[in-house]
């Protein structure tokens, strides 16, 4: 199955913008999709309160069968302003904020990550398979909301996806240190 374009070949360029790279929040988050994914520009929002981006696999957004073929998914972050620093991201408080799906799987991460495994909801693109990941972790005075949709009985909706929003939730808060430490000395 096919979701919304993004989860399988279009067969021709498609003329979608991609970034292989973006800031979020004004520059408080990187992201840098896995090796194979975009940042689709069209999706892509950036303001000093947080932000938005779409990734999916390169080849899928393109068109172009050429680089990395990755299994197709779609990822999508958010980002808005931590409230006191006050954020559960407890993978029960997690839940409870969710109040949909059926969760299949919770991870707490000593680093703040939660992640779920989550079956249904009414937020499930209609040809993707009701499971999907959902993400919640702060980075930089921001809260990301992390999604992964894929197709039906894709290997991302189960430990593949997850080790993807795992990979993907070091690399963002590795890359959104390392950059405020660089503004930081730069500003000295």
């Amino acid at each position: 199955m096919m979701l919304a374009g993004c989860l399988a070949m279009t067969g021709g360029p498609s003329g979608v913008p991609v970034l292989r790279e973006a800031t979020l929040a004004g520059g408080a988050v990187v992201l840098k999709p896995p090796p194979g994914y975009c940042i689709d520009a069209r999706s892509f929002s950036d303001r000093p309160g947080g932000g938005f981006a779409l990734i999916g696999s390169c080849a899928s957004l393109t068109g172009e069968a050429a680089g990395v073929l990755v299994e197709p998914a779609i990822i999508t972050i958010s980002a808005s302003p931590a409230q006191d620093d006050a954020v559960a991201t407890d993978s029960r408080a997690f839940q409870t904020a969710l109040g949909r799906g059926r969760i299949l799987k919770a991870i707490s991460r000593d680093d703040g990550l939660s992640l779920l495994q989550v079956e249904g909801g009414s937020r499930v693109p209609p040809s993707a398979d009701p499971r999907h990941w959902r993400g919640l972790m702060t980075v930089q005075g921001q809260v990301l909301g992390l999604a992964l949709y894929a197709g039906i009985d894709s290997p991302m909706v189960a430990d593949p996806g997850m080790q993807m929003m795992i990979d993907l939730a070091d690399a963002i808060r590795s890359d959104s240190a390392a950059a405020a430490t660089t503004a930081a000395n730069a500003a000295e």
